[in-house]
C-alpha cells in the first residue's frame, strides 16, 4: 500500500512545537492530533477558570495542571516524529473510543465557556475542583500499573511510583473531606519507597523463571512520583518546611542542653550594684533562663536571682547552685551583668536555669537634696507633672518628704522666670544623664522589659524565647530565632526581626519595621511609618497614621485605618488583600490582580483585573498588587 509523499520532518517538528497535535494532523494521525489539541485547551482553560474562581484555594490543582503543559508539548513533538516512521492511519484503524473521547473533550470545553456566567454551573465547578486532585492522582497511578502490564520489559519502580502517587492522592482527598492535615505524614513515610523497590526486586527474581522480561528502570514513572509528591508537599506544607533544623548548623549553641524549671529550686541573695551618674549603658546576658528588667524607686541596681537544677541528687544540685551566680562588672559608662554557671549531666552540657529580675533606678539619678534648694531645681518627672498640671500622687519613698517640701514652696512662692537660653543650657546639662541604653540577650529563655526610660534605645535578642517590651520610652530593637515578639506602648521607633513565630506591635509612637521568615505580623495604632514583610504568614494592620509598606509571599493582608497619612504599598503573592480606608480622604488608588476578583464600595473604576481612582485631592498613593482577590471598602461606621 502506498503511503503517499514523504512528510517533512522539520515541518512536522515545527507544527508540533507551535501547537500540540498539529504535527500529528500533518502526518495523518488525526485521532492523536485532535486529542492532544483538545487536551491542552482543556488544561489551559481549566487553569484560567480555577484562577478566576479562587486561585489560592485551588493552588495545588493549578500547579499540577501547569506541570502538565510541558508534558503535552513533549508528547506532541516526540510522538509526531515517531509517527513519521509508522504507517499512515487508515479509516479502518480508527476506533469508536477515539471519537467518544473527542466528543467528551468538546463538551468539557463548552462547560468551561459556560462558566463565564456565575450562575451557570459555577458552584458545581468550584466544589468539584476541591476534590479533584485525589481522584486525578488515582487515575495516574492506575495508568502506571496498566503501562507496566502491557510493557515488554519489567520496569523497576512502576508499582512503587503508582503506590506512592495513589497514597498522595488518597491523603489529599482525605484532608479535603475532613479538613485535616494527614498529608504532612509524607515527610516521615517517604523512606517506604526503598521498601517497595526492594519488594519489586524480590518479585522480579521470583517471577523471572516464568517470564523472559528484561529489567529496566521506569525513569518516567519514578520522576512523575517525585514531582507529584514534591510539589504536593511544597504547596500544602509550605508553613512547615524544615527551616528550623538548618539553624543548628549555624548556631554554635545548638548542641547545648538547657535545664527547665523543675528539680531543686534556690533563691539567691539580692545583688546590689551601685550606679553612677555617668552610667549610660546596661548590658545583661543569660544563657538559660528568663530575664525581667524593670524600673524602680531605688537609686541602685538590684538583681534578684533564682536557680533551678533538675537532677535527682540534692548534693549535686547544691553544688551546681553554688556555682550559679550573676557577675557584675563596670567599665566606664557601661555596666555588664552576666549569668555564670557550670555544666552538668551525663554529657556535661546541661545548663541550670537561672531566672533574673533586674530593677534599675529611674534616670536621671538626681540627688534628693537638690530638690529642696532655693532655685527649685526639680526632677524631670516633677517638672513634667507641673507642665501638664498632673501632679504625681505617689512619689518615691526616698524623696517623699523632700518632694512635699518642694511642693509647699511652689504653692506659696512663684517660680523664678528663666530665659530661653538658661532653659536650653539646663536641658543640655541634663541630657547626658538621660541617654540610658539597654541590651539584653538570652540563648534560651524569655525576655520581659517594662516601664523603662531608655532614650539611648533598648536592644533585645533571644535565640529561643518570647520577647515582651511594654511601656518603653526610647527606641526598641528586638530579634529572635524562635518565639514571639510583642511590643506595646513604645515611645520611639521599633525594629523587629524574627525567624519563626508571631509578631505583635501595638500603640507605637514612632516608625515600625518588622520582618519574619515564618510567622504572622499584627500591628495596631502605629503613629509613624510601617514596613512589614513576612515570607510565610498573614499581615494584619489596624490604624496606621503614616506610610505603609506591607508584603508577604504566602498569606493574606488586612489593613484598616481611619486615616491615610502616607503612601501605601501592599503586595501579596498568595493570599487575599482586604483594605478598609476612610470614605473621605486624599488618596489615589491603583491595584491589580493576577487571579481572583476585585470588589469595592468606593467610587473607584474596576476594569477586568485592575482598580483605580482618586478620592479627594489624591495626595497619597495606594498601590495594591495581589495574585488573588482584592477588597477595598470604607468603614461602615463613617458618616
Amino acid at each position: 500500500m502506498k503511503t503517499g509523499r514523504r512528510k517533512s520532518r522539520l515541518f512536522t517538528v515545527l507544527l508540533a512545537f507551535l501547537w500540540p497535535g498539529a504535527g500529528h494532523l500533518y502526518t495523518g494521525e488525526y485521532t492523536r492530533g485532535l486529542l492532544l489539541a483538545a487536551g491542552i485547551l482543556l488544561d489551559g482553560g481549566t487553569i484560567v477558570r480555577l484562577a478566576d474562581a479562587d486561585g489560592a484555594k485551588h493552588l495545588l490543582l493549578i500547579v499540577y495542571l501547569g506541570l502538565a503543559l510541558p508534558v503535552f508539548y513533549f508528547i506532541s513533538v516526540y510522538d509526531a516524529l515517531q509517527s513519521l516512521d509508522r504507517r499512515t492511519e487508515t479509516q479502518s484503524g480508527l476506533k469508536l473510543r477515539d471519537g467518544i473521547l473527542i466528543m467528551v473533550a468538546g463538551i468539557l470545553l463548552m462547560l468551561l465557556l459556560m462558566l463565564r456566567q456565575p450562575t451557570a454551573l459555577f458552584t458545581w465547578f468550584d466544589e468539584a475542583a476541591n476534590y479533584a486532585v485525589g481522584p486525578v492522582l488515582g487515575l495516574i497511578a492506575i495508568g502506571l500499573v496498566l503501562r507496566q502490564r502491557l510493557a515488554a520489559v519489567f520496569r523497576l519502580g512502576s508499582f512503587t511510583a503508582a503506590l506512592f502517587i495513589a497514597a498522595a492522592g488518597g491523603l489529599l482527598l482525605w484532608d479535603e473531606m475532613h479538613s485535616s492535615n494527614v498529608f504532612a505524614l509524607m515527610r516521615y513515610w517517604w523512606p517506604a519507597l526503598f521498601i517497595c523497590l526492594g519488594g519489586e526486586l524480590v518479585a522480579y527474581s521470583l517471577l523471572q523463571r516464568r517470564t523472559r522480561k528484561q529489567l529496566r528502570l521506569d525513569f518516567i514513572g519514578s520522576m512523575a512520583a517525585v514531582v507529584i509528591a514534591g510539589f504536593g508537599f511544597l504547596v500544602t506544607q509550605y508553613a512547615d518546611l524544615p527551616f528550623r533544623w538548618i539553624d543548628q548548623y549555624v548556631d554554635l549553641n545548638g548542641a547545648q542542653d538547657y535545664g527547665e524549671e523543675k528539680g531543686f529550686h534556690y533563691q539567691k541573695e539580692v545583688l546590689i550594684v551601685p550606679i553612677e551618674e555617668k552610667t549610660t549603658a546596661i548590658q545583661i546576658y543569660n544563657v538559660n533562663g528568663k530575664v525581667t528588667l524593670q524600673s524602680g524607686n531605688n537609686d541602685f541596681i538590684s538583681i534578684d536571682t533564682e536557680v533551678w537544677v533538675d537532677v535527682d541528687d540534692e548534693a549535686e544540685a547544691d553544688k551546681m547552685a553554688e556555682k550559679s551566680k550573676i557577675e557584675a562588672s563596670s567599665s566606664g559608662e557601661k555596666i555588664t551583668l552576666q549569668a555564670k554557671s557550670s555544666s552538668y549531666g551525663e554529657n556535661g552540657t546541661r545548663k541550670p536555669r537561672i531566672n533574673i529580675t533586674v530593677t534599675v533606678p529611674r534616670l536621671p539619678n538626681v540627688q534628693v537634696e537638690e530638690i529642696a534648694e532655693p532655685d527649685l531645681e526639680l526632677e524631670p518627672d516633677d517638672q513634667a507633672a507641673l507642665e501638664t498640671s498632673t501632679p504625681d500622687p505617689s512619689p518615691s519613698d526616698n524623696v517623699e518628704q523632700a518632694s512635699a517640701s518642694a511642693s509647699n514652696t511652689i504653692l506659696s512662692t512663684p517660680a523664678p522666670e528663666q530665659s530661653p537660653q538658661q532653659m536650653e543650657e539646663q536641658q543640655q546639662d541634663e541630657q547626658p544623664m538621660r541617654q540610658l541604653s539597654v541590651l539584653v540577650h538570652t540563648d534560651n529563655g524569655p525576655i520581659k522589659v517594662k516601664n523603662l526610660d531608655a532614650p539611648g534605645g533598648v536592644e533585645l535578642s533571644s535565640d529561643t524565647g518570647e520577647i515582651l517590651a511594654e511601656g518603653i520610652k526610647g527606641s526598641v530593637q528586638a530579634k529572635a530565632n524562635n518565639g514571639t515578639i510583642t511590643l506595646r506602648h513604645i515611645t520611639g521607633d521599633a525594629s523587629i526581626t524574627l525567624l519563626n513565630g508571631a509578631v505583635t506591635a501595638a500603640s507605637i509612637k514612632g516608625n515600625v519595621f518588622a520582618e519574619a521568615t515564618n510567622g504572622a505580623l499584627k500591628m495596631t495604632n502605629i503613629s509613624g511609618d510601617i514596613e512589614a514583610d513576612t515570607k510565610n504568614g498573614k499581615i494584619n494592620i489596624n490604624e496606621a497614621s503614616g506610610s505603609v509598606k506591607a508584603a508577604t509571599l504566602n498569606g493574606g493582608i488586612e489593613l484598616a485605618s481611619s486615616v491615610v497619612g502616607g503612601d501605601w504599598d501592599v503586595d501579596s503573592s498568595v493570599g487575599e488583600i482586604k483594605l478598609t480606608v476612610p470614605q473621605y480622604g486624599s488618596y489615589t488608588v491603583y491595584g491589580s490582580v493576577t487571579f481572583g476578583a476585585i470588589t469595592t464600595n468606593l467610587p473607584l473604576e474596576v476594569s477586568k483585573k485592575t482598580v483605580r481612582g482618586t478620592i479627594g485631592d489624591g495626595q497619597y498613593r495606594l498601590q495594591i498588587n495581589a495574585n488573588n482577590s482584592i477588597a477595598i471598602q470604607h468603614s461602615v461606621a463613617e458618616q
